[in-house]
């Protein structure tokens, strides 16, 4: 089973970021959200896999490359304008076919994810296990408070009975929202590739998904256990970061070579790689992940944050909900108080 990342999107909820850094690359914990989803794909046994890429694609090319570092084998597709998750599904039309006939069509069956997808590692093998001679398929779902944020799953016996998209707030029957991790059978992409424009003029996949439903095709529902995230905000970023380092640091994650001054104080969750730096005095968490070569000055306390490299914190700062890119840097004594809801993004030196 060959597999499809679509990450072309421009993450326009994730600005200013998303300006100068395609979102499947703001870090996570340890790695690049994308980076995240490749290992999970990796895991479950599917290794050839298609990325679909669009805004600030060389980013993305450079920093993923083969994929031979996570133990995958990328092939790139470049999605010029957004028209829709239809029309970039198609673009790998060819990639995904049976390589036995050569042909874009057929039954064999494909795993997909959106390139800002966030679930356990141990997701993926779960939907893998899922599919089956009994199903044509598998739809990954969360539990939810109310879907009406993203597409309502209404599920029959194990198997999904119907999807709506974007329903109304307060109009779903049903606790479950599409997770957006599927296995799909080969036919989607000719259903896909005849459908007509939305009303937003776009090729929408879940209308094809639905003809799938209502032809009688078996979707098996798997339940994402744990942690979901499509990553859409800043804050988002930031707040699930404490989950993921939790999930697979276990809580204290922090490098034998980093500098941490022994009058430091440690709050897990906490990520700490490798040179980074802590100053005497310094209060460092909850929920901080310091990469390589960030520094935090003595006395500074810094919360709900993330450092990306070289970043720095003068001395007697008070940070808390705040993004640094590479290099950014906080002059000593500076107050940033944000919130989950309004976080301060630092962009890099120009």
């Amino acid at each position: 089973m060959r597999g499809l990342i679509v990450a072309a999107g421009e993450g326009k909820r994730m600005r200013p970021i998303t300006y100068w850094r395609p979102k499947p690359l703001v870090p996570i914990a340890d790695v690049p959200l994308m980076v995240h989803i490749l290992r999970g794909f990796v895991a479950a046994g599917v290794s050839e896999i298609c990325v679909v890429v669009g805004h600030l694609r060389q980013q993305m090319i450079d920093t993923l490359g083969d994929g031979s570092a996570w133990g995958a084998s990328i092939h790139y597709e470049v999605q010029e304008e957004a028209h829709g998750t239809g029309a970039a599904v198609l673009l790998a039309r060819d990639y995904l076919a049976d390589p036995s006939t050569g042909s874009g069509s057929g039954d064999e069956p494909f795993m997909l994810s959106w390139g800002d997808i966030l679930v356990p590692p141990s997701h993926y093998r779960r939907v893998v296990d899922a599919y089956g001679p009994d199903v044509d398929g598998v739809l990954s779902a969360n539990p939810v408070d109310d879907p009406w944020e993203g597409a309502a799953v209404y599920v029959d016996g194990g198997l999904v009975s119907r999807v709506v998209e974007k329903p109304d707030r307060g109009t779903s029957t049903t606790k479950f929202n599409n997770a957006g991790i599927f296995i799909l059978p080969g036919e989607v992409l000719d259903l896909t590739a005849a459908l007509p424009p939305s009303t937003r003029g776009e090729v929408e996949l879940p209308q094809a998904i639905d003809q799938l439903l209502t032809a009688g095709r078996r979707l098996r529902a798997v339940e994402v256990e744990g942690y979901w995230s499509d990553v859409a905000r800043v804050g988002t970023a930031i707040a699930i970061n404490a989950k993921v380092i939790r999930a697979l640091g276990g809580h204290l994650w922090v490098s034998a070579t980093a500098d941490i001054h022994p009058s430091a104080t440690i709050l897990a969750p906490i990520y700490v790689e490798a040179g980074a730096t802590i100053g005497a005095g310094a209060t460092v968490g909850p929920n901080v992940s310091l990469h390589r070569g960030a520094t935090i000055g003595a006395g500074a306390k810094v919360s709900n944050a993330i450092l990306l490299a070289g970043a720095s914190v003068g001395e007697n700062c008070r940070i808390d909900w705040c993004y640094a890119e590479d290099e950014a840097a906080v002059p000593g004594g500076t107050v940033l108080p944000g919130r989950a809801d309004a976080p301060f993004v630092l962009p890099p030196p120009r």
